[in-house]
C-alpha cells in the first residue's frame, strides 16, 4: 500500500500551486540522484531491484511530506517503505506494460474516481469527508497557471509520485487476483469442515489459575520452546541484544508542595474571576462550554460537584498526577443528545472578505427559509458546502454534547426545537436547525472549568539525579557493573532483537533517544559486555522535563539464524510460562467427568453450541484451534485429555456431532475462499516479491 503522511493542511497554500498542465506532466527535480554523476554514490542510502535510492531525494521528499511534525522515525520508517515498493512496482509495472495515463491521473487527484492517497492528504478531520473545496481551488490554479509556492509544489509533487505507484500497484493486484480460485475438490473438503458442527460441554481452568511465583523459568525452558519454533525464531540480520538500568526522575515532596502552593495561589482569583474562559486561557487551564453529568467527572471531583454551588471554586485536588483546581461555572438539565441539519458556507483560513460573503449568503437563505420560499432541506441540497450532509438535505443525524465544535454544540443544546440559528465556526458560517432535543432523564449535567498543573520535577531535581546517575557511571564500564546500580525496587532489565534500523526500545518507547541506544550498539566499536559512556535522556515531551535517566550495557549480539534466548526472551516469556502453568495444572486434574473437574477449581462448566471445525471459538475463550480440532477427532460422547489451549486448560465432552449436509456442495465455499483468498493479495503480494528482491538497507549509516 502507499504512504499514507500529512501534508500540513493550510488552506493558503492553495494560492501558490504549480503551474502544470493536468495531462499527468509529473514534476521532476533537476537535482535528482540521476543528475549527480559519481557523487550520488556517496549518498546512496539503499538499493532495490537495481535501483538506487538517494539520500538526498529521500530528505526532499520528508521535508515535503511532512515538515518536521510528528515522530521523525516513524514517518522515515513509512517513507523507506515507500520507496522499496515504488522500485518493486515500477520495475514489474515495466516489464508488464502497466501505466497510467495523464487522463486517469486527473481523474484521481480531482475527478469522481479519488485515489485513496489523495482522500487521505485532503481529508477533513472534522467531518470525514473529502474538502472537494480544497481540491477544486488546486485544480483551478494549477490550470491556470498560478506561480507556486516551492514547499507546496514539492509536496504535490511526492504526493502525485504516491498516486501514480498505488494505481500501478492497485492493477497489479487486480492482475495476480484475478488468477487465482479455488479448487473444487479444496472447496469441497473446506465446505464438509466448515459444515461439519458439535455441541461441547467443556470445563476451561485458566492460566491465571496458577500463581506467577508458582512456575520458574531456567534458560533451557527457553532454549527449548525456541528449538520448538525455529522457523517462528529465526532472524534474517544481524541483532544485537542490551541490559539496560532506569532512573526514574519523579518530583520530591518538595516540588509537589510548590505546585500545590501556586495552584492555591490562583484558586482565590479564579473564584473572583467574572471572565472565566479568558482567565483559564491565560493560566493554560481549560474551559469547555460542554454539560456533562458527574459519572462523566474525573477524580474527587466526581463525588463533589453536587454539592458545588456555581461559582464555586474546589481545589487544588489530585487527579491523573496532576494538581486540579476546579470551577463550577453552570448546572443545568440539558438534552442527552440532539438531532440537527445544517447549511455551510466555507471560510478558508478566517479570510474576513470571505466571511462577509458567506454570512450575507447565509442570511439570504434564513430569509427564503422564514418566509416559506424554500424547505431548509431544498436550500441545504441546493447551497450547503458540506458535501456529506448536503446531499441529505443538510441532515447531520443524532449527536451527543461535546460531538461538535463549541460554538456549533452551544447553538444546538441551548436551542430551541424547530428554530435556527447562525453560527460561525472554524469552518465557515453555519445556519442550523435544530430537528430534536432528546431526553434520556432529567438528571442534572456540570459546566465545570479547570486549572491544572501536572506534578513534575524541578530542574533543580532534575539535577541532582543526574549527576547521582552521572557519577555512579563513571564506575560502570562492563556490564557487569549494572548490578550496582540498584537501589529498591529498581532492576536490571534486558531488551533483545534489535535491529540496525530499529527506533524503539522495549518498554523505553520510540523517539531520538532510543535510536541513539541502537546505533550505539551497532557501532563498530562496540563490543559486548561494553556499557555506554553517555546517561541516555528520556524526556516527558508534554511538560519538557526529563523523566527517565538510562545506563546500557551491550549484552550479546545474534547473527542470522536461530534466535538466541537473550534477544526474544521478553517476547515469548509469556508464552513459555503458561505452558508451564498449563503442565501444572494438568497434573491437578483427575477422571474425565467435566462438572467433577470444573467444581475441584471452583469454576463451572460451559456449553458451546452449533461449533464448527473450521469456524470454531468458545464463548468464554476465544479461538482455540488446537483444542477444536483434538474435539472434532473424536466421537459423539467421548472426552478429550487436558488440552493446554491459548487461554487456559481445556477438558472437553463431544456432547452431539452433527456431520455436513452432503446436499450443500462446495459451490458456495468455492465462491466465499475465492473471495477470500483475491481479498489477501493487496497485503500479501507486495510481502512475498520483497522475499525474492535484492534489497541493500543502508539507512543506519545516514539517521
Amino acid at each position: 500500500m502507499a504512504l499514507i503522511g500529512k501534508i500540513r493542511n493550510n488552506m493558503w497554500l492553495v494560492i501558490v500551486l504549480l503551474a502544470v498542465a493536468l495531462g499527468g506532466f509529473i514534476l521532476m527535480d533537476m537535482t535528482s540522484a540521476s543528475n549527480r554523476g559519481s557523487f550520488g554514490s556517496r549518498t546512496t542510502i539503499g538499493e532495490v531491484a537495481g535501483q538506487k535510492i538517494d539520500y538526498i531525494d529521500f530528505q526532499k521528499a520528508e521535508s515535503a511530506l511532512y515538515g518536521g511534525s510528528g515522530d521523525q522515525y516513524s514517518k522515515k520508517s513509512s517513507l523507506w517503505n515507500y520507496y522499496v515498493e515504488n522500485a518493486i512496482v515500477t520495475d514489474i509495472a515495466g516489464e508488464n506494460g502497466i501505466d497510467v495515463s495523464g487522463e486517469e491521473l486527473t481523474e484521481l487527484e480531482f475527478g469522481a474516481n479519488l485515489s485513496p492517497v489523495v482522500q487521505s492528504f485532503y481529508r477533513n478531520p472534522q467531518t470525514g469527508q473529502v474538502d472537494r473545496n480544497q481540491l477544486n481551488e488546486i485544480k483551478t490554479a494549477i490550470d491556470e497557471g498560478k506561480v507556486s509556492n516551492p514547499e507546496f509544489a514539492a509536496s504535490f509533487n511526492e504526493l502525485r509520485k504516491q498516486v501514480i505507484k498505488t494505481q500501478k500497484q492497485t492493477k497489479l493486484v487486480n492482475l495476480v487476483s484475478k488468477s487465482l480460485y479455488t479448487p473444487t475438490w479444496q472447496a469441497e473438503t473446506l465446505d464438509k469442515i466448515n459444515n461439519e458442527s458439535a455441541t461441547l460441554e467443556y470445563v476451561r481452568i485458566p492460566f491465571e489459575t496458577i500463581a506467577d511465583t508458582e512456575v520458574a523459568l531456567t534458560d533451557e525452558d527457553f532454549a527449548a520452546y525456541i528449538k520448538e519454533n525455529e522457523v517462528k525464531y529465526t532472524n534474517k540480520e544481524e541483532v544485537r541484544n542490551l541490559s539496560y538500568v532506569v532512573y526514574d526522575v519523579k518530583a520530591t515532596q518538595e516540588d509537589s508542595m510548590k505546585i500545590k502552593e501556586e495552584l492555591s495561589g490562583l484558586a482565590t482569583e479564579f473564584a473572583a474571576s467574572t471572565n472565566d474562559s479568558l482567565f483559564v486561557l491565560n493560566k493554560n487551564g481549560f474551559y469547555g462550554s460542554n454539560y456533562v453529568k458527574s459519572d462523566d467527572l474525573t477524580g474527587p471531583l466526581k463525588d463533589t460537584v453536587k454539592s458545588l454551588s456555581v461559582g464555586q471554586v474546589y481545589g487544588p485536588y489530585i487527579d491523573n498526577n496532576a494538581y486540579v483546581v476546579a470551577k463550577l461555572v453552570g448546572k443545568k438539565v440539558i438534552a442527552d443528545s440532539a438531532k440537527a441539519s445544517h447549511i455551510l458556507r466555507s471560510v478558508a483560513n478566517g479570510d474576513p472578505m470571505q466571511l462577509v460573503a458567506a454570512q450575507a449568503y447565509i442570511d439570504s437563505i434564513k430569509t427564503l427559509i422564514n418566509s416559506g420560499s424554500i424547505t431548509f432541506a431544498d436550500a441545504a441540497t441546493a447551497n450547503s458546502q458540506d458535501p456529506g450532509s448536503a446531499s441529505k438535505g443538510g441532515d447531520l443525524g443524532s449527536f451527543a454534547p461535546g460531538a461538535m465544535v463549541p460554538e456549533f454544540n452551544d447553538a444546538v443544546f441551548n436551542g430551541k426545537v424547530g428554530s435556527l440559528y447562525t453560527v460561525t465556526t472554524q469552518f465557515g458560517v453555519h445556519l442550523i436547525k435544530v430537528n430534536n432535543l432528546i431526553y434520556k432523564s432529567n438528571e442534572l449535567k456540570y459546566n465545570v472549568a479547570y486549572l491544572a498543573q501536572a506534578i513534575i520535577p524541578s530542574e533543580g531535581t532534575q539535577n541532582a539525579i543526574l549527576d547521582k546517575v552521572v557519577s555512579a557511571l563513571e564506575g560502570t564500564k562492563k556490564i557487569e557493573d549494572l548490578t550496582k546500580l540498584i537501589v529498591d525496587s529498581m532492576k536490571v532489565e534486558t531488551v533483545g532483537g534489535l535491529k540496525k534500523n530499529d527506533f524503539t526500545l522495549g518498554n523505553l518507547g520510540l523517539g531520538q533517544t532510543s535510536r541513539d541506544i541502537v546505533k550505539w550498539a551497532f557501532d563498530d566499536d562496540t563490543n559486548v559486555g561494553d556499557v555506554s559512556p553517555d546517561v541516555h535522556i528520556y524526556t516527558d515531551a508534554a511538560n519538557y522535563v526529563d523523566s527517565k535517566y538510562v545506563v546500557v550495557a551491550l549484552k550479546s549480539i545474534d547473527k542470522p539464524g536461530v534466535a538466541s534466548v537473550e534477544s526474544i526472551k521478553e517476547t515469548i516469556e509469556p508464552l513459555i510460562r503458561n505452558k508451564k502453568k498449563g503442565e501444572k495444572i494438568k497434573s491437578k486434574i483427575s477422571g474425565t467427568d467435566i462438572t467433577a473437574i470444573a467444581t475441584s477449581f471452583g469454576l463451572t462448566p460451559g456449553l458451546a453450541e452449533n461449533i464448527t471445525f473450521g469456524r470454531g471459538a468458545f464463548p468464554d475463550g476465544g479461538q482455540e484451534p488446537l483444542v477444536i480440532g483434538k474435539s472434532f477427532a473424536l466421537a459423539a460422547g467421548a472426552v478429550t485429555e487436558p488440552i493446554v489451549g491459548s487461554n487456559g486448560v481445556y477438558v472437553v465432552k463431544v456432547a452431539t456431532k452433527t456431520p455436513a449436509s452432503p446436499e450443500q456442495g462446495g459451490f458456495m465455499q468455492k465462491m466465499q475462499q475465492t473471495q477470500a483468498v483475491r481479498s489477501q493479495v493487496n497485503f500479501r503480494l507486495m510481502e512475498a516479491i520483497k522475499k525474492t528482491v535484492k534489497i541493500d538497507d543502508n539507512r543506519a549509516t545516514f539517521f
